[in-house]
C-alpha cells in the first residue's frame, strides 16, 4: 500500500519504464529459480530411480545366479535312473534349503526335504504352477510366496528343470527370503532416510521389505493401501500418505519371476539436499527485487520533494531492517556507512562496531583481492552490480562463506556514489557441497574397488569351476579306458577345486554376516595346544608345531579355527618353508604366531594389510591369485571374537602373523578391537616338528 502512494506520488508517466524493465527482470529471476528447482528436484528424482533400478537389476542377478547354481548341482547329482536319496538330501545341504523336492517326468515326487512319505508319489505339478512351468515347458520358474510342500511354511521356491535318461525332471529349492542373503542385501540397498523398499509378487504378497510386516503372508494393500494403489496406477511416480505427505515412488519388474521390486520416499527426504538452495534462492529473488524496486522508484522520480524523501526512507528502513539477509550501504572505498541486523548476527558484531569500518578489516586475508576488480568496473560505468563469494571473519574467529551481490548508486550526473551490498550466509551450504563431493569421491573409490572385485571373484571362482567341469567331462568320456589311479587322480583335483570355490563363498558369505552383525560369538575355554595341532593337521604341507601341553584361553572354537586355517594357508600361499606355529604365554594373554621364512609384507603395504580387497602391488602377491578378503576375514572374525590380529616382520626374512587371546574370561565383546603391528622384540618360541 506504501508503494502504492508511493508511486503516484511519483508519477506514473516517470516511473512506468523503469517498472516494466523491473517487473521482465523479477518475472526472469522467478522464472529462471523456478526452472533450477525443477532441475534440481528431477535430478534427485532420477537418482533415486536409478538407485531401484540398480537393486532389481542385483535381484535379478541374484535369482539367475541360484537358479543357474541349482541347475549345475541338479545335473551332477540327481541323474541317475534311481536318485540316492543321500544324493538329495546332500545337494539341497549344499543351498540350505529349508524345504525341497524332486519331481520325475511325470510330475510326481521322488525325494522331500523334510522327508515325509505321506507325499512321495504324489503329483505336485498339479498343485503348484511354477513346478508346473518348470516340467512341461522345459523353463526355469519362480513361485509367488506359497506354503512349503512338506511343512506348509510361506516360502519362494525355484523349480529349475533338467534332462536325463529318464525323462525330464525338475528340482525345485525352497527360500525364506527374508531370511537369505537377498533379505539382508535389501535392508540396506538404498541408503536413505525412511526408504521402504518391498518385493512383491504378482498376488501384492510381500515377499521381502527393510521393514517388518505382520502376518505370515503380509498383503502391501493391508500394510501400505496408499502404495499399493499407487504401484496399481503405474511404475513411477508419486502419492499422497497420511497426513497429506507426498511420497515418490519406482518400481521394476524382475525378469523370469512373478516379483516386482518397489521402493517409496518422503519427498521432504528426497529433496532435502536442494531445499536449503531453494530457500536461499527465493530469499535472494525477494531482497533483489525489493532493492530493484527502490532503485526503479528512485530513478522513476525527476523532482523529489521532502515527503517523498520520507517515504522512500521508511520504506527502506522497513525492508533494509527487517531483511533476513546481511545488507549494507557502503561508499566507493568500501566504509560501512549503514548495516542491517542480519549483517550483524552474521559477523557476531553490534551495529556501532561495524558502521566506519571498511569491507577489508572484515574480510579474510586471502580474500582480500576477491571483488576488487569488480568494484573497479562499476567504478568506472562498465558494470552496474556485481555478484562473487567471500569469506568474513566472525567476531569469534571462525571464518563466515557469503555471496555477495552489490550494486552501485550514481547520482543525476550517473557519478557513483554508494554501494548496496546484499550479503547472503551460504557457509552450511558450502560445508554440505563440500561433504557431498567427498561423499561422491568415497563412492566412486567404493565402485572401483568393487569392480576390481568383481573381476577378481570372477577369476577365482570361475577357474576351479573350470577345473571342476572339465575333470567331470574327462570322466565321462574315458572313464572305461582309465584305470583306477587315474580316475582318483581327477577326482582328487576336482575335490580340491570345488574346496577352492567352497572357501571363497564361505568367506564372502561370512565376511556378509560379519558386516550386517548376523554372527554371534560364543567365547570358551579351549585348549590352545589341541587347537593348534587341529589347524596343522588338516593342512597339507609339514607345519612346526611349538606349544606347552595344556594352554588354557577363551575364545570361539570354530572361528578360532577359521581364523588358524587362514594365516597357515597365507603363510604356505606367499612365505617360503620352513613354516612354523608358536603358542607363549603372555602374563593374562595367550599369543599364537604364525611364522614363514618367505619375502615378507613390502613396508608399505604394512598399513593397508588387513583392508578389504586390498593386495600388495609388488613381490609374490603379484603372481598369485586371490580376492584380497582373507586376512580382512581374520581381522573381521578377530574383532568379533575379542581377540587381537596383529603383524611383525620376521628376523632375517619373512613374517609373523599373531593371534593375541584372553587367558581369563573376557567381557562384553565390542566394536574397539582392531589389528595391531607388534614390536619386534617379543619372545621367540624355540621349535619342533608337528
Amino acid at each position: 500500500m506504501r508503494v502504492s502512494r508511493l508511486l503516484r506520488s511519483t508519477g506514473w508517466r516517470h516511473a512506468a519504464a523503469p517498472m516494466a524493465v523491473w517487473l521482465a527482470l523479477t518475472l526472469t529471476g522467478v522464472a529462471g529459480l523456478v526452472w533450477l528447482e525443477r532441475g534440481g528436484r528431477d535430478t534427485l528424482a532420477q537418482r533415486f530411480q536409478l538407485r531401484v533400478q540398480l537393486v532389481a537389476d542385483f535381484v535379478t542377478s541374484y535369482v539367475a545366479d541360484l537358479i543357474e547354481r541349482e541347475r549345475v548341482q541338479a545335473t551332477a547329482f540327481l541323474t541317475d535312473p534311481v536318485v540316492d536319496e543321500r544324493d538329495f538330501f546332500r545337494s539341497v545341504n549344499a543351498f540350505g534349503y529349508p524345504a525341497a523336492v524332486l519331481l520325475d517326468a511325470q510330475g510326481r515326487a521322488l525325494h522331500v526335504a523334510p522327508r515325509d512319505t505321506s507325499v512321495i508319489g504324489q503329483r505336485l505339478a498339479d498343485r503348484y504352477p511354477h513346478l508346473r512351468t518348470a516340467l512341461f515347458d522345459g523353463t526355469a520358474a519362480v513361485s509367488p510366496v506359497v506354503p512349503s510342500a512338506a511343512r506348509g511354511e510361506p516360502v519362494v521356491g525355484f523349480a529349475v528343470p533338467f534332462d536325463t535318461s529318464s525323462g525330464r525332471r525338475v528340482f525345485s529349492g525352497a527360500v525364506e527370503i527374508e531370511q537369505s542373503p537377498l533379505g539382508a542385501y535389501l535392508s540396506t540397498a538404498i541408503s536413505i532416510s525412511g526408504v521402504r523398499v518391498h518385493l512383491l509378487d504378482a498376488s501384492g504378497i510381500v515377499v521381502a521389505s527393510n521393514h517388518q510386516h505382520s502376518g505370515s503372508l503380509p498383503q502391501l494393500t493391508n500394510h501400505e493401501p496408499r502404495l499399493a494403489a499407487a504401484l496399481a496406477r503405474g511404475d513411477r511416480g508419486s502419492y499422497l500418505e497420511e497426513g497429506e505427505d507426498r511420497w515418490r515412488f519406482a518400481s521394476f519388474a524382475i525378469p523370469g519371476t512373478p516379483w516386482r521390486l518397489s521402493a517409496a520416499v518422503s519427498e521432504d527426504v528426497l529433496y532435502a539436499p536442494v531445499a536449503g538452495g531453494e530457500i536461499g534462492g527465493w530469499a535472494a529473488v525477494v531482497t533483489a527485487s525489493v532493492v530493484g524496486l527502490l532503485v526503479v522508484v528512485a530513478a522513476g522520480r525527476a523532482r523529489r520533494n521532502r515527503r517523498e524523501l520520507k517515504i522512500s526512507e521508511e520504506l527502506f528502513r522497513k525492508v533494509f531492517d527487517d531483511s533476513r539477509v546481511g545488507m549494507t550501504l557502503n561508499d566507493t572505498r568500501g566504509r560501512l556507512i549503514r548495516v542491517n541486523p542480519a549483517l550483524c548476527r552474521m559477523l557476531g558484531r553490534s551495529e556501532s562496531e561495524l558502521v566506519g569500518r571498511t569491507y577489508a578489516e572484515i574480510t579474510h586475508p586471502d580474500n582480500l583481492p576477491v571483488g576488487a576488480s569488480e568494484v573497479r568496473a562499476c567504478l568506472a560505468g562498465r558494470a552496474s552490480g556485481f555478484t562473487v563469494e567471500k569469506q568474513y571473519v566472525h567476531a569469534d574467529g571462525h571464518i563466515v562463506e557469503a555471496s555477495v551481490t552489490g550494486a552501485v548508486l550514481r547520482d543525476e550526473h550517473d557519478r557513483p556514489q554508494l554501494f548496496a551490498t546484499q550479503v547472503i550466509d551460504v557457509t552450511e551450504r558450502r560445508a554440505f557441497e563440500r561433504a557431498r563431493e567427498q561423499h561422491e569421491r568415497e563412492l566412486a573409490e567404493r565402485a572401483d574397488q568393487l569392480a576390481d572385485f568383481i573381476a577378481m571373484l570372477t577369476h577365482d571362482v570361475r577357474q576351479p569351476l573350470t577345473g571342476i567341469v572339465s575333470g567331470g567331462e574327462v570322466l565321462l568320456d574315458d572313464w572305461t579306458a582309465m584305470d583306477d589311479e587315474t580316475r582318483q587322480r581327477y577326482v582328487r583335483r576336482m575335490t580340491a577345486s570345488g574346496r577352492r570355490a567352497d572357501h571363497i563363498v564361505t568367506e564372502i558369505l561370512t565376511l556378509a554376516q560379519l558386516d550386517a552383525g548376523a554372527i554371534a560369538t560364543r567365547p570358551v575355554a579351549v585348549d590352545v595346544h589341541d587347537t593348534v595341532r587341529r589347524a596343522v593337521n588338516a593342512i597339507d604341507t609339514q607345519v612346526a608345531v611349538t606349544a606347552p601341553d595344556h594352554v588354557p584361553a577363551f575364545a570361539d572354537p570354530v572361528h578360532l579355527q577359521l581364523m588358524l586355517g587362514n594365516l597357515i594357508s597365507n603363510a604356505i600361499k606367499y612365505g617360503e618353508p620352513p613354516y612354523e606355529v608358536a603358542v607363549v604365554r603372555l602374563r593374562d594373554r595367550v599369543q599364537i604366531r604364525v611364522i614363514d621364512h618367505g619375502e615378507g609384507v613390502p613396508e608399505e603395504f604394512v598399513p593397508h594389510l588387513f583392508d578389504r580387497f586390498t593386495r600388495a602391488d609388488t613381490g609374490i602377491a603379484t603372481v598369485k591369485p586371490g580376492t584380497g578378503l582373507g586376512l580382512h576375514f581374520v581381522r573381521q572374525l578377530a574383532e568379533a571374537s575379542g581377540i587381537e590380529v596383529g603383524y611383525q616382520p620376521h628376523e632375517p626374512r619373512g613374517a609373523v602373523f599373531t593371534l593375541t587371546l584372553p587367558a581369563t574370561a573376557p567381557g562384553p565383546i565390542g566394536p574397539g578391537r582392531h589389528a595391531v603391528v607388534l614390536p619386534r622384540d617379543l619372545e621367540q618360541p624355540r621349535t619342533a616338528p608337528s
